[in-house]
Protein backbone atom coordinates (compact mmCIF):
# COMPACT_ATOMS: atom_id res chain seq x y z
CA UNK A 1 0.00 0.00 0.00
CA UNK A 2 1.58 3.72 -1.27
CA UNK A 3 1.53 5.95 2.20
CA UNK A 4 -0.48 8.28 0.64
CA UNK A 5 -3.03 5.62 0.70
CA UNK A 6 -2.01 4.91 4.78
CA UNK A 7 -2.66 8.73 5.23
CA UNK A 8 -6.24 8.11 3.78
CA UNK A 9 -7.19 5.02 5.36
CA UNK A 10 -6.33 7.55 8.51
CA UNK A 11 -8.24 10.20 7.68
CA UNK A 12 -11.21 8.28 6.67
CA UNK A 13 -11.18 6.03 10.06
CA UNK A 14 -10.97 9.80 12.03
CA UNK A 15 -13.96 10.69 10.65
CA UNK A 16 -15.92 8.20 12.64
CA UNK A 17 -13.71 8.98 15.89
CA UNK A 18 -13.27 12.44 15.98
CA UNK A 19 -16.85 14.76 16.39
CA UNK A 20 -16.04 17.81 14.77
CA UNK A 21 -14.10 18.64 11.61
CA UNK A 22 -11.14 20.34 13.30
CA UNK A 23 -10.20 17.90 15.89
CA UNK A 24 -10.09 15.31 13.07
CA UNK A 25 -7.70 17.56 11.28
CA UNK A 26 -5.57 17.95 14.09
CA UNK A 27 -5.58 14.46 14.68
CA UNK A 28 -4.74 13.53 10.88
CA UNK A 29 -1.85 16.27 11.65
CA UNK A 30 -0.38 14.90 14.53
CA UNK A 31 -0.45 11.59 12.67
CA UNK A 32 1.06 12.17 9.45
CA UNK A 33 3.48 14.21 11.33
CA UNK A 34 4.45 11.05 13.49
CA UNK A 35 3.78 8.53 10.53
CA UNK A 36 7.26 7.13 10.79
CA UNK A 37 6.84 6.26 14.74
CA UNK A 38 3.49 4.92 13.79
CA UNK A 39 4.88 2.67 11.79
CA UNK A 40 7.83 1.57 13.88
CA UNK A 41 5.38 0.63 16.44
CA UNK A 42 3.66 -1.54 14.14
CA UNK A 43 6.85 -3.62 13.01
CA UNK A 44 7.17 -4.55 16.45
CA UNK A 45 3.97 -5.75 17.10
CA UNK A 46 4.34 -7.81 14.39
CA UNK A 47 7.52 -9.02 15.72
CA UNK A 48 6.02 -10.37 18.89
CA UNK A 49 3.34 -11.87 17.40
CA UNK A 50 5.59 -13.78 15.14
CA UNK A 51 7.74 -14.74 18.68
CA UNK A 52 4.47 -15.69 20.76
CA UNK A 53 3.24 -17.27 17.41
CA UNK A 54 6.32 -19.46 17.63
CA UNK A 55 6.35 -20.07 21.10
CA UNK A 56 2.70 -20.92 21.21
CA UNK A 57 1.79 -23.01 17.78
CA UNK A 58 -1.64 -24.16 19.06
CA UNK A 59 -3.46 -21.04 20.73
CA UNK A 60 -0.92 -18.07 19.34
CA UNK A 61 -4.54 -15.90 18.55
CA UNK A 62 -5.57 -16.39 22.25
CA UNK A 63 -1.97 -15.22 23.10
CA UNK A 64 -1.53 -12.45 21.01
CA UNK A 65 -5.33 -10.75 22.17
CA UNK A 66 -3.91 -11.60 25.74
CA UNK A 67 -0.83 -9.51 25.49
CA UNK A 68 -2.59 -6.76 22.78
CA UNK A 69 -5.58 -6.19 25.54
CA UNK A 70 -3.29 -5.98 28.54
CA UNK A 71 -0.82 -3.44 27.25
CA UNK A 72 -3.85 -1.42 26.33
Amino acid sequence: MKPTNNLDLAAKLLEKLAPSKEEQNELYIFISQNVDQFFEISERIIVEVKNIKDRHPNDWKEMVAMTMFSTI
